[in-house]
């Protein structure tokens, strides 16, 4: 067990990064613009414009997993005789600039023992900037290293003394793409530094530049863009002579520790044109999601059935399989973390069409120390199987604040499982099941009027889910701490037809799929955010963006679409039909906070069924404040 994570953490230096009554932001920063030709790679940073840049400290310490929620350590391989104190622990500072449309990393790793080996046995660093250019969702990674490797893959020179480090992974050979310098405050695998007694190294400094174009980012254009950024640094001690009594290797990281791969979590690195050397103070990295106090409500009875007021005002987000221009509407990266998949089933050839993909609304808000979660899944076809692939149900990941993973020290993941069985009983399985059993966490299902379970011949209409989950039992003290929860939710839909060649399963996320994937949402349990909605407030500023929908609907040949705005937004029509074309674009401009309305006039349009999308940008900061989504029914 980890000490609860302290509510004020020091190793992300930005006083801007603090939200509300929570902490501040370690998996987030702003690279500062600087103007052209301000920065020379040298390996040096002697620029003035390094002073004012943000950073992140990394550090092979339990303080490390401190820079929640994906930071980490690890030992790696030592010496068969390694008693197990590590002498030089790692301590590292990374700090970020952009110029032009290339992210600069400025990196000073103190280390008492510089040089180069096997991967693993070596000094490097590992970054993983991950892929925006293919468009597809989760983003892949995409590994750039740079280290004293001598691997065959790597340069077995690297480990001679005072060799440069080399650069290794896809775009290894691509100075186009990306470059570096490096400085060793000693001289590279010499203990000795060329002397007949051992005398330490004072570390060395990396300057890198990457070219974001290659990987899909533009941080030149107005709204600028969010760089998706993690970085090991491998650090091997005590081998140039090998010293089997004082060898030793460890790697610290931060957010995540592949290069290859995704895990834990992604570090957010914001740029913007307009946030430069002059900015002060930095703009607000707000969380993904604020969580409102429904304390104006009380606690509902969990019972399944969403009956009480407070669900149908709390603020939630939908979950669709196949429906990119709503995953695109998610705040932050999650447009980029969340996705999709279809597993092919058990005996099948392949992966049949999805006739209907599950929609899945989450709710969510929190009375005291505890979260309510609430879901309602549209589905045509409710089943009930053992077979992960074929399974119907929710799952949520939260993580836990007082405790690790046991090798990497990360904070670890709790996977909070919900399905039925063929009677539509609940069934409660991960760390749910063990919370309930306690009396920490309670849950319910409830079957919509006319499902019936495993019955291909009918027509369902799916269920909803209803939980409550003390968070005491994730390690927050009383009055929940620093109010930091970090959250994702997977729906699970299995169709079964009467053609068994036909069947599918699909599991569609928001943010993180299970416990071992990137990255979840920061969420605010905002104690002074309440609940909107109550009876006799309805003049007030909405908490939230909200659609009320179009009326009439169907309609021939206008329809009034009516939704609600939290601040003054400039707001966007877009209206597409079932191939996916836009058919409709219209800007609404700035619309005040409160109620709005628009008529959508479609006289010229042939009758079926359209989807539209409502997008409202923060004029103040050029971030989406909102989307939501709707049907239209024209019939001429």
């Amino acid at each position: 067990m980890l000490r609860l994570i302290r509510s004020v953490v020091l190793l992300v230096a930005c006083s801007s990064l603090l939200i509300g009554q929570g902490m501040k932001r370690t998996d987030a920063l702003w690279a500062r613009t600087v103007p052209p030709g301000t920065i020379t790679i040298n390996g040096v940073l002697n620029e003035a414009a390094w002073a004012v840049a943000e950073s992140v400290v990394v550090r092979y310490s339990p303080l490390n997993s401190e820079v929640i929620p994906g930071s980490g350590w690890k030992p790696e391989r030592s010496g068969s005789t390694w008693n197990g104190i590590v002498t030089d622990p790692t301590y590292a500072v990374a700090k970020f600039l952009v110029q032009g449309n290339e992210l600069i990393m400025g990196l000073f790793v103190r280390d008492s023992s510089v040089g180069g080996g096997l991967f693993n046995e070596a000094d490097a660093v590992l970054i993983n900037l991950r892929n925006h250019a293919p468009g597809t969702t989760p983003a892949g990674p995409f590994e750039y290293g740079y280290g004293w490797i001598t691997e065959s893959w790597g340069d077995p020179n690297a480990g001679n003394p005072g060799a440069s480090p080399i650069y290794f992974g896809p775009a290894a050979a691509d100075r186009t793409v990306w470059s570096g310098v490096t400085t060793v405050h000693g001289r590279s695998s010499d203990d000795k530094n060329g002397t007949a007694v051992l005398t330490p190294d004072a570390g060395y400094t990396m300057e890198i530049r990457f070219d974001l174009t290659p990987r899909g980012y533009d941080v030149t254009k107005p709204s600028g863009d969010i760089v998706e950024f993690s970085f090991s640094i491998y650090d091997a001690d005590w081998t140039w002579p090998y010293n089997d009594a004082r060898y030793y290797g460890n790697r610290a990281w931060w957010q995540g520790q592949w290069g290859n791969s995704d895990g834990w979590n992604v570090g957010r690195i914001y740029a913007r044109a307009d946030v430069n050397l002059s900015t002060a103070p930095l703009p607000l990295v707000a969380p993904d999601l604020v969580i409102p106090n429904g304390s104006n409500y009380g606690a509902p009875d969990v019972d399944g059935a969403l009956r009480e007021p407070v669900w149908r005002n709390a603020p939630g987000f939908r979950i669709a399989f196949g429906d990119t221009m709503l995953r695109r509407s998610y705040p932050g990266v999650a447009p980029w973390r969340s996705g999709q998949h279809q597993p092919k089933l058990s005996g099948a050839t392949g992966t049949p069409p999805v006739m209907d993909s599950a929609k899945a609304d989450v709710k969510y808000f929190f009375v005291g120390d505890t979260l309510f979660l609430a879901v309602d899944v549209q589905d045509w076809f409710v089943t009930s199987m053992t077979d992960y692939d074929r399974w119907d149900g929710i799952r949520f990941t939260i993580n836990s604040r007082d405790s690790l993973e046991t090798i990497d020290h990360a904070l670890l993941v709790r996977l909070l499982d919900v399905r039925f069985n063929v009677t539509g009983q609940i069934i409660k399985a991960g760390y749910l099941r063990f919370l309930d059993s306690l009396g920490l966490a309670r849950a319910a299902v409830r079957m919509r009027t006319g499902t019936t379970i495993n019955d291909p011949n009918d027509v369902d209409s799916g269920y909803t889910v209803e939980l409550a989950i003390n968070l005491r039992a994730f390690g927050y003290p009383a009055g929940l701490g620093d109010r930091a929860l970090f959250l994702g939710a997977t729906v699970f839909d299995h169709d079964a037809f009467l053609n068994p060649s036909d069947d599918y399963g699909t599991r569609t996320w928001f943010t993180r799929e299970h416990d071992r994937g990137s990255a979840p949402a920061w969420c605010n349990l905002d104690g002074s955010t309440m609940v909107t909605g109550v009876a006799g407030d309805a003049a007030e500023t909405p908490g939230s963006f909200h659609l009320q929908g179009n009326f009439p609907n169907p309609f021939n040949p206008s329809t009034v679409i009516a939704f609600t705005l939290p601040l003054t937004a400039d707001v966007t029509l877009q209206v597409i039909d079932l191939l996916g074309r836009t058919v409709h674009t219209a800007i609404l401009g700035q619309l005040s906070a409160g109620r709005q309305e628009v008529r959508l006039e479609a006289s010229g349009w042939s009758s079926g069924i359209y989807l539209y999308r409502l997008s409202a940008i923060d004029r103040a900061t050029g971030r989406l404040a909102g989307a939501a989504h709707g049907k239209l029914v024209l019939m001429k």
